[in-house]
């Protein structure tokens, strides 16, 4: 068995983070496990396990035809007989399966917006649907979706999974004072919801200034991005939110914070939501995607940001009864449990055995 996982590119976002963290445990258990960055390389290339797996395509467009024929080669070479195709880069899945039939095609579906799912652009992945052999989603609505929309039969729901990177870099340092830090790790999309985020901490402040918000995530240089900013200047926050970029160094920068924050309008299932709990953290969530599904009775789970957040930030900031300590004990006791790479993997590798028998 020779398993490509294939992805866009290594930058650090939540499908990327999967693809990479699929591919390690792969090699861990024995599988000949490779990994294809169709576009570019990216952070991540530094969390491969085995880094003679990495092939960086460089496509240049989606008809690049002679990088599709350099993939088709590359493939052949390395004798791959099963692609695991995150998110978008499963168009080059399927011409790769025309190309050679033998290809087994899954395709891991992390759409983030699944509570708006009758919004989808369906057209294209409805001819793509006939060759593909597997889906993999994030969560049941998906499922739904796959069986439905694009006739794939075979449509299985697996959790994601998170993992702690040992002897990562530890270059980040939070601004701030320790001990009164609030985290929020997601790339800088409206679907993020880091507007509402930000209005509703500058609620805390008058209470609480001496903590701060530590926005972690890629910024796209666009107009979302630059209305982040000017909430950031317009609630007069410049000295207690601060904004990072794309950082390698999650780990270290979750262990220098307090409570771990999710606000966004729609989600699957956040990797950020898992290495929040890897790390202990407390965290309040929006009711959206298996966010409450993972949080359970483990961390507070609200309908409405700007309404409900600023007291429940406070209840936290407050830690009457210690409630921060014993809720990130919980929280990392229930997902280590439920949400691990073992528990992941034991449900994969019958998918993959059933392809290839």
């Amino acid at each position: 068995m020779r398993v490509l996982q294939l992805i866009d590119s290594l930058d650090a976002g939540g499908a990327e983070r999967m693809a990479v963290n699929i591919a390690n445990a792969l090699s861990q258990d024995g599988v000949e496990s490779y990994i294809c960055a169709t576009r570019r390389g990216g952070l991540l290339e530094n969390e491969l396990f085995v880094k003679e797996g990495l092939f960086i395509l460089n496509k240049k467009a989606s008809l690049d035809v002679i990088a599709f024929f350099r993939f088709f080669k590359w493939l052949k070479r390395k004798q791959i007989n099963i692609i695991h195709a995150h998110s978008t880069s499963i168009h080059l899945a399927v011409f790769a399966k025309i190309y050679n039939n033998n290809i087994k095609v899954i395709w891991h579906d992390h759409y983030g917006m699944s509570d708006s799912l009758e919004n989808r652009k369906s057209y294209l992945l409805k001819l793509l649907g006939p060759y593909i052999n597997t889906a993999i989603v994030v969560n049941p609505k998906l499922a739904i979706w796959s069986k439905e929309m694009l006739k794939i039969n075979k449509v299985h729901f697996l959790q994601n999974f998170a993992t702690v990177t040992v002897n990562q870099s530890k270059k980040t340092l939070l601004n701030g004072e320790a001990g009164k830090r609030i985290v929020c790790l997601a790339n800088l999309r409206p679907q993020k919801n880091h507007l509402a985020l930000i209005d509703a901490f500058a609620k805390t402040q008058l209470q609480c200034p001496d903590w701060t918000l530590h926005l972690v995530g890629k910024s796209f240089n666009d107009d979302y991005s630059k209305s982040v900013m000017d909430s950031i200047i317009t609630n007069n926050l410049s000295n207690s939110v601060f904004l990072y970029g794309s950082c390698q160094d999650i780990s270290h920068i979750l262990n220098q914070s307090t409570i771990g924050v999710l606000t966004s309008l729609s989600e699957g299932l956040p990797v950020s939501l898992l290495e929040y709990a890897n790390c202990g953290l407390p965290v309040v969530v929006t009711n959206v995607g298996q966010c409450a599904e993972v949080v359970g009775q483990d961390g507070f789970v609200i309908d409405n940001v700007i309404e409900e957040l600023p007291d429940v930030l406070t209840q936290l900031i407050t830690n009457k009864d210690n409630i921060r300590g014993v809720m990130g004990d919980r929280f990392r006791e229930s997902v280590s449990t439920t949400y691990s790479k073992d528990a992941f993997i034991e449900k994969l590798m019958p998918i993959y055995n059933d392809l290839i028998s």
